[in-house]
């Protein structure tokens, strides 16, 4: 089990510039200097700083109309960016504000119950965007604060099973809306970085090699990710991709697309790619590509050290256009 990376001084004062040219003006207050150690992780995070540098900076700029070059377009969490304790976290202190915390739980807590933690790592491969994470965290709880022998707490599976029906009756239930949860779980974020951002980037950890590959990738690189794209930004900085290999405009966040087959499809456009690979680790998200037929040159891989099922990765092994890739082979698919 590694530790988080840590920053230099000028990945700090990069992430910390573009971060705060981002922050909302009005802000509600979080606590500072949040534990991490005893969280539960992942085994392959890494456990030094990717950040060595072998390349050209201008380099990786002048590649759009190289028809040589091959694109390579890659989601965040789950691929790059283990983000489920960071995650689990702040959907708690966003069902504070909104008042959906149920029961007798202590709201006096900056993180929830240790067992919510394993609860939504396990649901975590479910998720497609992240607006729905403090849902499914405030289900759980209403499930345990209500629970009894002859009733008991809807298990992760019977959760999965119910999952549309659940979110859809707890936007109805707190008369919210997507934009309420989106505006409010980014709200969290922008307080907790801004009151103390070294324990926000240290909670979101990064799979060993995923950084220095990025940077030394022989394509053009590009980062869509449902998680808001200023959050997604400071993250890869952290971990040590820099700009000349994945510039902010290569970073695609919620709200900038409406799909990502739309955004595979627009650097196709735009490059006149010899090649282009998709990297994913939601099956589901892969299987609906599969069958848009803009894509029918794109090669797939689902990531089998991000949140994805065994069912996902048996499914992935029989799909002909789709390469189950281990961690320790992802340099070489996209470094030659």
């Amino acid at each position: 089990m590694g530790s988080p990376l840590r920053m230099t001084s000028s990945l700090r004062g990069a992430a910390v510039s573009f971060v705060a040219t981002a922050l909302a003006a009005t802000r509600q207050p979080t606590a500072t200097g949040f534990l991490t150690n005893h969280l539960p992780r992942s085994s392959f995070h890494s456990s030094h700083a990717d950040k060595q540098i072998r390349y050209n900076s201008d380099s990786k700029l002048k590649m759009a109309s190289d028809s040589t070059k091959s694109l390579f377009l890659f989601d965040f969490d789950g691929v790059v960016c283990d983000s489920c304790n960071e995650c689990t976290v702040s959907a708690w202190r966003t069902c504070k504000i909104l008042k959906a915390i149920p029961g007798d739980f202590d709201v006096n807590q900056d993180a929830p119950p240790q067992w919510l933690f394993e609860k939504m790592r396990e649901i975590r491969p479910a998720i497609e965007v992240g607006w729905q994470i403090p849902v499914l965290l405030s289900v759980f709880l209403d499930e345990q604060a209500n629970s009894s022998p002859s009733s008991p707490a809807l298990s992760v599976p019977e959760v999965l099973d119910r999952y549309e029906q659940l979110v859809e009756e707890w936007l109805k239930k707190y008369d919210l809306t997507e934009k309420d949860m989106i505006d409010t779980f980014g709200q969290v974020r922008d307080d907790w970085i801004a009151q103390d951002m070294d324990s926000w980037l240290e909670i979101n950890t990064f799979y060993n090699g995923i950084a220095q590959a990025i940077n030394e990738c022989d394509g053009e690189t590009v980062l869509v990710t449902t998680k808001q794209q200023r959050f997604a930004a400071a993250l890869v900085r952290h971990a040590g991709v820099t700009h000349a290999c994945m510039p902010d405009d290569s970073i695609y966040g919620l709200g900038m697309y409406k799909s990502k087959a739309d955004v595979i499809v627009d650097r196709m456009e735009q490059g006149g790619y010899k090649s282009a690979h998709f990297f994913e680790d939601r099956y589901p998200t892969i299987a609906k590509a599969l069958n848009d037929d803009r894509l029918e040159n794109v090669k797939f891989y689902l990531c089998s050290w991000g949140y994805v099922t065994e069912n996902e990765l048996q499914l992935a092994s029989e799909e002909p256009r789709v390469k189950v890739l281990k961690l320790e082979d992802f340099a070489a698919s996209i470094v030659t």
